[in-house]
């Protein structure tokens, strides 16, 4: 009980100094005397049933569980981006903010349910220790993982640098487990994940992510291809980016754009408009650009590419992006737990004045969505770029020349989902040592052969749209003793779908071919030559190229007058 009671009394002083402080920095500090009677028969309410329940409730109560679950509770009500968290270590905080963390410099995934080495980073104590992709975690400092969420084993792993961490890995091909001791390093996540040329003259940058180091690594990109060969056009692929800092935003949209450009505003009920300027001059003003979006660019993304577009600086291509155009700020709530409340205040406005945020976002709570190829506008919500040609509001930005990615089918989705290209990589590689001294393998007939005989070992099977429900109907036939001509056609219609199943490796053969040769291209060579790999069957980038190729229709696009 006196537990309990100390938990109330924090909590009930964290409530009032947490309102306080939020109302006292906003509009709400005023003289109304309304809105503090309802705060304080809000935080009155929130005491007296928390101790209340804690109290009597028949069974016992963890009070710490029951703080956060009324935290989420309250949060639940707004964006599905405000959000309390926790962050020992500060290590969430750093990734956020710097891309860099202390770790041990692997990617790790779980594959059959155990916790898998996805790839080292190039450079890291896990790549110098002989950390391989497919190796294993079983244990971290002698304690087992199997039970450990992707996160809690990440979090393990990570700690303060200089200091060490045991694990012990299981790996394809060996007896025994292997024991390594690592010792953490500040490890780097790169932005720019990849930059050369594709063909003579044609840079092409992929840009994973927007912490402080954004607009400097993209430079350094630029000022290395330059070194080269001369820039003479430049595709920034901006797919699959989720975002991050607002001014990292801003300094990669200055590469391309002026200095005085107005790239974001933003307004929010509490904050009074922000403008956010180009500074510097640019590495690349003029040199065509197309930029490569689609349903996963989101936020920093795409200011990026509502502010290219709207300046008409460059071609979009692809598909529409996400529409997160909401601000964040994160305020602590507690320093010494090191707890956090991240909160949305304001919305992103690119500089034709449309927000990039669609309006259903309460509905909307995942990462990644699968949107609509096509959408039907309202012209109330239409804008104009610098050029005066028209573009559409409503959230998202939606690209000049729309090229939708091609949608894995059922069948490759449980192969890659599941991680058998990866598994068979992985087993491959290490029954054939001698093909790790290549930089890439060429999928031939035999292999592919071979991992059509491994998925037979593995049983791989899958389920087809409306399978399960004929497997439900069958059963349900046959428990209610169903006419048998009834449960005979039902019978025959599932052989039927096995044997469709059964041809879909021979349908999907040469992509299978190409996925297999990204697979293997990344455990030999790393995930530069996975991208590498796979830009040769990408039909978003062979159109960039076709756009880029062709001047005229690059200029007609951005409506440049000759």
């Amino acid at each position: 009980m006196q537990r309990h009671k100390i938990i109330l009394s924090w909590l009930t002083v964290f409530m009032v100094t947490f309102s306080l402080g939020w109302f006292v920095n906003s509009s709400l500090a005023n003289d109304n005397e309304s809105t503090y009677l309802k705060i304080d028969k809000g935080l009155f309410y929130l005491k007296e049933v928390f101790e209340t329940v804690s109290r009597n409730y028949v069974e016992e109560l963890d009070p710490e569980v029951l703080s956060k679950s009324a935290i989420e509770g309250m949060l639940k009500e707004f964006d599905p981006y405000t959000v309390f968290f926790e962050d020992p270590g500060s290590h969430q905080m750093r990734m956020i903010t710097r891309g860099k963390y202390g770790g041990v410099g692997m990617e790790i995934g779980f594959q059959n349910q155990q916790v898998t080495v996805i790839a080292p980073m190039e450079g890291t104590p896990a790549q110098r220790a002989g950390v391989r992709a497919g190796d294993i975690i079983v244990e971290i400092d002698g304690t087992p993982i199997h039970d450990l969420s992707l996160e809690e084993t990440s979090q393990r792993l990570r700690g303060k640098i200089g200091t060490s961490v045991a694990i012990e890995i299981e790996r394809p091909g060996l007896d025994s487990p292997v024991k390594l001791e690592l010792v953490r390093e500040e490890i780097v996540i790169k932005d720019v994940s990849y930059a050369d040329f594709i063909e003579p003259g044609t840079a092409y940058i992929r840009l994973a992510a927007f912490s402080d180091k954004a607009g400097q690594e993209l430079k350094e990109a630029v000022q290395q291809l330059q070194a080269r060969e001369r820039i003479q056009r430049v595709i920034l692929d901006l797919r699959g980016n989720p975002g991050g800092l607002l001014t990292a935003a801003v300094e990669v949209a200055n590469v391309f754009l002026p200095p005085g450009q107005l790239v974001v505003s933003t307004r929010g009920s509490h904050e009074s408009e922000n403008k956010f300027f180009t500074k510097e001059a640019p590495l690349l003003p003029t040199v065509p650009l197309v930029v490569l979006v689609n349903e996963s660019s989101a936020s920093a993304s795409e200011i990026v590419a509502g502010a290219i577009q709207d300046l008409d600086r460059g071609v979009l291509v692809g598909s529409e992006t996400f529409g997160k155009g909401l601000v964040q700020k994160v305020y602590p709530v507690d320093r010494v737990s090191q707890a956090y409340l991240k909160i949305t205040t304001a919305k992103y406005y690119v500089p034709s004045g449309r927000s990039i945020q669609k309006e259903d976002y309460k509905k909307n709570t995942r990462v990644f969505t699968n949107l609509a190829d096509s959408v039907e506008y309202n012209q109330s919500t239409d804008y104009f770029t610098h050029n005066g040609r028209v573009v559409h509001g409503g959230g998202g930005i939606h690209p000049d020349v729309e090229v939708t990615e091609e949608d894995l089918s059922v069948y490759l989705r449980n192969l890659t989902g599941r991680g058998l290209l990866f598994q068979f990589a992985v087993e491959y590689l290490s029954k054939h040592p001698a093909l790790k001294q290549a930089s890439a393998v060429s999928i031939s007939d035999q292999i592919l052969d071979d991992f059509s005989a491994y998925l037979g070992q593995q049983q791989f099977d899958f389920e087809i749209e409306g399978e399960a429900q004929l497997k439900q109907f069958l059963d349900i036939a046959r428990k209610q003793q169903y006419n048998a001509d009834i449960q005979d056609l039902v019978d025959v219609t599932l052989q039927k779908l096995a044997a469709l199943k059964a041809g879909k490796f021979n349908a999907y053969r040469e992509r299978i071919r190409h996925l297999l040769e990204a697979e293997f291209a990344e455990k030999l060579d790393g995930p530069s030559a996975r991208i590498r790999s796979m830009l040769s069957h990408d039909e978003q980038l062979q159109q960039s190229l076709v756009v880029l190729q062709n001047i005229t229709q690059y200029q007609e696009i951005l409506a440049i007058r000759k």
